[in-house]
């Protein structure tokens, strides 16, 4: 199976139905210095920002890094499953919808964030030109995806076995790394302020960390014998040596309309 034949809408549902909050347990235990990668992308919204939504919000974390005194944060997904535990974690309002047809008035929001959406929902230029319909003249877009550096050389042989041993490696529907995104911007009249990475730290000290942060990925090309073979080498590893890092590396753009 190519990248071009898999059934991304189906498995995107089946795995967020599935596997509801398992995303928001391995981010929310990732730190890089004093911050998660829920609370960095948070930390780009200014106070000024009253109307905000946190677009593919999954279980809510971003949203909940968001509230505030006087701030309404909307929290919108697709998944059924991951609102019901947003709805459980945290005040809302949460709204099950697409982010090709986002159910706001143009230039209603003062600003959109996205955790892992601008890599998930796809064509990303049908999205883009949705997030901008929504956005007010000066609001503000804070996106973050999975990214492929920084990585020092340790965490990338570590990194080389899981795949080795997956026979594959993670992906997602749309482009890794954003790629080509800051032509995107412009192209919907968006100026691109801010563009950082950061390198966050995932502990691994049992199996059940180990299973955790394998079943967060997405692995449509993957059978399960080979997700077992993954975790089996960080059991080992534990064994070993007490503990196993696992780098995940991110990067966060802002812009503004």
């Amino acid at each position: 199976m190519t990248d071009d034949e898999i059934d991304w809408p189906r498995y995107l549902a089946d795995f967020h139905r599935d596997r509801a909050g398992v995303v928001e347990a391995v981010l929310s235990r990732s730190v890089g210095g004093d911050h998660t990668p829920y609370r960095w992308l948070a930390r780009a919204v200014g106070g000024g920002a009253r109307t905000v939504l946190d677009l593919a919000c999954g279980s809510g974390p971003v949203s909940r890094e968001l509230t505030g005194d006087g701030r309404t944060v909307i929290g919108l997904d697709l998944s059924s499953a991951e609102l019901r535990l947003a709805a459980e974690r945290g005040p809302g309002p949460w709204i099950r919808g697409d982010g090709l047809r986002l159910p706001f008035k143009d230039g209603s929001l003062d600003a959109v964030t996205s955790s892992i959406g601008l890599v998930v929902i796809t064509p990303l230029t049908a999205l883009m030109a949705e997030i901008t319909r929504v956005l007010r003249p000066g609001g503000v877009l804070a996106a973050m995806a999975p990214a492929l550096r920084p990585l020092s050389p340790s965490d990338l042989r570590i990194l080389a076995r899981i795949n080795t041993r997956l026979r594959g490696k993670p992906q997602f529907p749309g482009p890794v790394e954003l790629a080509g995104f800051t032509k995107t911007l412009q192209a919907y009249g968006m100026r691109r302020v801010e563009d950082q990475r950061e390198r966050y730290r995932f502990t691994v000290t049992s199996r059940a960390d180990a299973e955790l942060v394998l079943s967060a990925l997405y692995l449509p090309q993957t059978r399960w014998s080979r997700v077992e073979a993954a975790i089996e080498l960080l059991q080992d590893r534990v064994a070993r040596k007490g503990s196993v890092d696992i780098t995940i590396p991110m990067r966060r753009v802002v812009a503004i309309k």
